[in-house]
């Protein structure tokens, strides 16, 4: 798979949306849908190019590209979304995303007919991208493609798109934009940001943390600062909260483990934002629980030393035993359905909203602490977490079993495509 890219025209060519150019953001898409191989085709001197890209004049894609290779076209300045970038690239044939040409649904970088805008993507064959290069002149090469590429391509309604990402567990508005100057950069980057926000999420996820989460990632996103670096010191204040716990500094330590919440999402969102993805994400999430789980023990260590009794280490089991039975079904359910059980139904998602999770448990802690009851918020934690694992087992079995009913030859095919990243494949 070849993609082909444009750099807009000066002074679009110089736009930051959400912390990146438009054209390190198409390159960036297409890398991470899969493209190994992205040319820059008639670069504008001076003007910096995304690393590992190769550049080509028009007239040399005649050589430059396979005349067996499937070739994704994207239009120059164009900033659209990445669900679009996966419609097209399943497609098995040349196809061309439309939308109408009323103005209704979304613009177009082209019209081809009275009714239709061509949206400013397309795949192409490798044959007909040399055919066109060979005998490209002094004629615009991505519009003249688009034109020979019309008539014989199957037409994909943008707006026919499904809405629901699975990843953000929520529906999501399609995104569309040809920014020409830095207001509508502006107003791309704020969507792009809105985008990234996960649904499907426990109260104060839902409702606290995005405005901070937004802020952080709208600071963040011109800088150097990765999503990686994000999840490192957000783990660094996570061990500090769990040495203040064990050290009875509990106002401190429940502080820094409430900072860690809207952490913890600032750094997917920055990576969505940017399209800045790392093969150790999956393994952020077990990182997350380790800290959790370490905060747990931390409190289980000072009340057991100020109250001479074992029981806190009870307790502490208590909160993290049927957590993590709960997590390892969750984690079971997504495997064989590629699905998360929080979003397999309405059910689901109004459970999740108040079910005990980290979130959870540390504002119930917080009402308890403010009246100074921290051994006894510490037990109604074990409390919550055995009755959240037993209503979450109850809609485990229901729905697995649904899915069994209805799927039973697609789980294995679900399980090897939601692999984790880090790790190599393995069998069922």
């Amino acid at each position: 798979m070849i993609g082909l890219l444009f750099p807009p025209p000066e002074p679009a060519a110089d736009l930051i949306v959400a912390g990146i150019t438009v054209l390190e953001r198409q390159t960036r898409q297409l890398r991470h849908a899969g493209v190994g191989r992205i040319i820059i085709v008639d670069p504008v001197p001076l003007q910096p190019l995304p690393a590992g890209t190769e550049t080509r004049r028009s007239a040399e894609l005649a050589a430059a590209v396979p005349a067996d290779a499937r070739v994704i076209i994207l239009a120059p300045g164009l900033v659209i979304d990445e669900r679009a970038i996966a419609a097209m690239l399943a497609s098995e044939g040349a196809a061309l995303l439309v939308s109408p040409g009323n103005g209704t649904a979304a613009s177009g970088v082209e019209r081809l007919d009275a009714n239709t805008l061509a949206t400013g993507i397309m795949l192409a064959p490798g044959e007909m991208v040399r055919g066109v290069a060979a005998n490209i002149g002094d004629w615009d090469l991505h519009s003249t493609l688009l034109r020979t590429l019309a008539p014989e391509a199957m037409r994909i309604a943008f707006a026919a798109l499904p809405l629901y990402a699975p990843a953000r567990r929520r529906a999501v508005p399609m995104l569309w934009a040809r920014p020409q100057d830095a207001a509508a950069a502006h107003a791309a980057g704020a969507a792009i940001i809105a985008a990234a926000q996960k649904g499907c999420l426990d109260w104060p996820a839902r409702f606290l943390h995005p405005w901070p989460e937004d802020a952080l990632v709208r600071l963040l996103a011109p800088t150097r600062v990765t999503p990686n670096m994000v999840t490192a010191a957000t783990g660094v204040i996570g061990i500090i909260a769990g040495v203040a716990f064990a050290l009875g500094w509990l106002w401190t330590g429940l502080v820094l483990a409430l900072i860690t919440g809207p952490l913890d999402g600032v750094d997917g969102k920055l990576a969505r934002t940017r399209v800045e993805f790392s093969r150790w994400g999956d393994l952020e999430h077990l990182v997350d629980k380790l800290l959790e789980y370490g905060w747990y023990l931390a409190l289980a260590w000072h009340f057991a030393v100020t109250r001479d009794s074992a029981l806190p280490w009870a307790i502490a089991t208590l909160i993290i035993v049927p957590a993590v039975a709960e997590a390892v079904q969750g984690e079971f359910f997504r495997r064989m359905t590629g699905a998360q059980l929080d979003d397999a139904g309405v059910t689901e998602r109004r459970i999740r909203l108040v079910a005990g999770r980290r979130n959870t448990f540390l504002w119930t802690y917080l009402g308890f602490a403010a009246f100074g009851l921290w051994f006894q918020g510490f037990v109604m934690l074990a409390a919550y977490s055995v009755v959240t694992t037993a209503v979450a087992q109850w809609r485990f079995y229901k729905r697995l079993s649904a899915y069994g009913r209805d799927h039973g030859a697609r789980i294995a095919a679900n399980y090897a495509a939601t692999g984790y990243t880090f790790l190599p494949p393995g069998p069922l």
